[in-house]
């Protein structure tokens, strides 16, 4: 199992059990982007948050094929 597929696991275990709370899927998507972001600059720093925040960004306008890059 690569990192990315038990990440993808994790979140819909996630969005399965927001149901339960009357969550919306993307309200609870969002949150586990909130809590990531947190979580993330907690354990690498700020600068590599905001990087890696940057990178995404940029590939939600098409600047970067990570779909290329992850599926190595």
């Amino acid at each position: 199992m690569s990192k990315y597929e038990l990440a993808r696991s994790c979140i819909e275990q996630a969005v399965d059990g927001a149901a339960k709370l009357h969550l919306t899927r993307e309200e609870m998507l969002e949150t586990i982007i909130v809590s990531a972001v947190d979580a993330l600059k907690v354990a690498g720093g700020a600068k590599r948050t905001a990087d890696a925040l940057r990178y995404e960004l940029s590939n939600l306008g098409g600047d970067v094929d990570t779909v290329f890059l992850r599926s190595r």
